[in-house]
Order: structure tokens, then C-alpha cells, then sequence
């Protein structure tokens, strides 16, 4: 019995060495680091300059949004009424007489799709010039706008456009075909009346706050809400069918909250308190609504109306500009495998 008491030691020892190897596993963990920027341009008044403007709420603004293929970075210069496109360190023009672009999507061929609010126009920019798709009718008594687009990949238009007036506040996101014509409602939304008036499937409570297109076609609405700490984005296919949301848990209160893009595996991206110092994050939340990265970028001072894109492939671009400089900063996806105790 005493010889075999070695073996049982050393057996014992082998089973809990196997055990324990066994509790290891590789992990794939993502992280995003700085890479390049994309556009660095001064603001100011020089022919190179990005134009730059005191609003009547006293904020100071400056290019109010931009659009990225990853190739080619297209900036809206709203205060000198031009397109600024950017490849390879070199800038050129297109000038947009009377228009002031508030949002823009680009495809990977350069075509850019801009919404002008100031004649409540869609504008399609190609090499070949620039021509009007489509204008929105204006009610008299009320302000509108067309807030966000985006392109489905059928090559239709997604429009969310918001009207405001006679103590009503309504959002609509529709779908048009290339050639500006109407197809159907995907979303809306009406509030400050005693009955919401439509009750379908498709129609929320709260006001549509922004939108984007997953590379997979399927479309993410965020909705308008008043949660510290909560955001909830809502999940539709391609042909209006609800199929899913994602809550979004911000770790500190949210002030103000940007929509930035989804990823090809539906990661989503999400700007939170960029205009705020010190608190100033990009959250990346996977379909389940986990966080799988918690990005510090800069306080952005001025304000626009598009402070990020995202590729298919997961690379973000966001709005880093300064006082003084309009720029845009590209991070790059990471992903390495650790290995890791999972446990027995």
C-alpha cells in the first residue's frame, strides 16, 4: 500500500494539471487604435480654409458633416457653400451655390447623395456635376428638414425627414427609389397630438432621433429618448419588417448621444457627450447590447451633424476637430487571440 501511494500522488497531480490546462482557452479580444488622419484643413477665410460660423444659439460651428468610402473622405464646407474631397493628402472643390448640407452618404465609387436644408433638396454629386433628385414640399405653418440618409443595398434612398409646427413634431423615414420617387413609410413617428394618428407595426412613440443602413441592408433606427444612461435602437429588414432591438447602457449619464454606424457583423457605434471635456467616448455594442470596446477620443468643440462613419469592415472615422482646425481621424480594428482562465 505504501509503494502505491507515490502513484496515486503523482496520478492525482497529472488530473489536476490536465484539469487546469483544460480552463485555459483562446479568447479573441478587439481593440481599436489611432491611425491616420483623413482631413486636416484650418478653419478660416483663406481659399484652403473650411468656413466656420457663430450660430444664433452661440455655439460655434464649423463643416456640418462628412462621408467616408474609407478611399475618399467627402467634408460639406457649409459656410463657404462647397464640397471638400479628400484621397491621398490632396484636396479638391465642388462648389454648391445656396445649399447648406447637413447630411451625406457616399458609395465606394465616389457618388455622394447630400440633403440640402436650406431649399429641402437632395442633391446627387458626381464627377459629372451635380443634379437635384429630389425636393421636398413645404407645408406653410410648419419647419422642416431632412435630418439623415442613407442607401439600401438595393440602391434605394432612406430619407428621415422631421416637421415641426402647430404643436405637433413629426418624423418620417422613407424609402425612394435612385430617381427620387416614393416607395413607402419604414418608420414614423407623431407626438404632441391627443391620438397618435397612424398604429401600424411600423410607427413608434417616441420621435426618430437618427438612422444607418447595415452593410447587410437591414436598417437601425434610433429612437428620441430622455434616459440619463439608456439608449434603445430599434431593427428593421430591408423590406419595413421589425425583427429586433439592441439597449445600448452608456457607463455615465449621456448628455448627448451620436449614432455613429454598424459594422458587417451589426456591431453598432455609438458617439456619447463628444461636446462635453473629459467624458467624451465611442461605444462599439454587439447585437446582444454588450460592450466589446469603450474608445476615448477628444472633446470636439465645434458643433456638426455628423460626428462618425463606419466601414463594412469595422474601421471608424470620427470628427476630432479643435477650435482653430477641422479634422478627422481614422481608428483601426484590432483583433488578437490570448488565451485566457475560463474556468474549470
Amino acid at each position: 500500500m505504501r509503494g502505491r501511494r507515490p502513484i496515486i500522488v503523482m496520478a492525482t497531480l497529472f488530473a489536476l494539471i490536465l484539469v487546469g490546462i483544460s480552463g485555459f482557452r483562446q479568447i479573441t479580444l478587439t481593440r481599436f487604435k489611432k491611425g491616420p488622419w483623413l482631413v486636416v484643413v484650418p478653419l478660416g477665410n483663406k481659399a484652403d480654409d473650411a468656413g466656420r460660423a457663430t450660430g444664433i444659439d452661440g455655439r460655434t460651428y464649423g463643416p456640418l458633416t462628412f462621408a467616408t468610402n474609407g478611399m475618399m473622405t467627402v467634408v460639406s464646407d457649409t459656410y463657404h457653400q462647397r464640397l471638400l474631397y479628400f484621397r491621398r493628402g490632396r484636396m479638391t472643390s465642388v462648389a454648391i451655390n445656396g445649399a447648406m448640407i447637413e447630411d451625406m452618404v457616399m458609395d465606394s465609387t465616389g457618388h455622394v447623395l447630400a440633403a440640402d436644408n436650406r431649399s429641402l433638396t437632395l442633391w446627387s454629386i458626381t464627377a459629372g456635376g451635380v443634379q437635384r433628385i429630389m425636393q421636398m414640399p413645404h407645408q406653410r405653418g410648419y419647419s422642416e428638414a431632412l435630418w439623415h440618409l442613407g442607401v439600401g443595398d438595393n440602391g434605394n434612398i432612406l430619407v428621415d425627414w422631421v416637421k415641426v409646427g402647430h404643436g405637433t413634431f413629426v418624423t418620417e423615414l422613407n424609402e425612394y427609389t435612385p430617381q427620387g420617387q416614393f416607395i413607402r413609410s419604414v418608420a414614423s413617428s407623431q407626438v404632441g397630438q391627443p391620438v397618435l394618428q397612424a398604429s401600424d407595426r411600423q410607427t413608434t412613440a417616441a420621435p426618430i432621433r437618427n438612422f444607418q443602413v447595415a452593410p447587410n441592408g437591414n436598417i437601425y433606427v434610433q429612437l428620441e429618448q430622455t434616459s440619463r444612461q439608456r439608449r434603445v435602437i430599434r431593427i428593421y429588414r430591408p423590406n419595413g419588417l421589425f425583427i429586433g432591438r439592441v439597449a445600448i447602457q452608456s457607463p455615465e449619464p449621456i448628455n448627448r448621444a451620436d449614432f455613429l454606424g454598424v459594422s458587417g457583423n451589426g456591431w453598432i457605434y455609438f458617439a456619447i457627450n463628444i461636446n462635453i471635456p473629459d467624458q467624451s467616448r465611442v461605444l462599439v455594442v454587439d447585437q446582444q447590447g454588450r460592450t466589446i470596446a469603450d474608445i476615448p477620443v477628444a472633446t470636439v468643440p465645434l458643433y456638426a451633424a455628423t460626428y462618425g462613419c463606419v466601414t463594412k469592415s469595422g474601421v471608424l472615422f470620427v470628427n476630432q476637430s479643435t477650435a482653430s482646425s477641422y479634422r478627422i481621424r481614422e481608428y483601426q480594428l484590432v483583433r488578437y487571440r490570448v488565451w485566457r482562465w475560463t474556468g474549470f
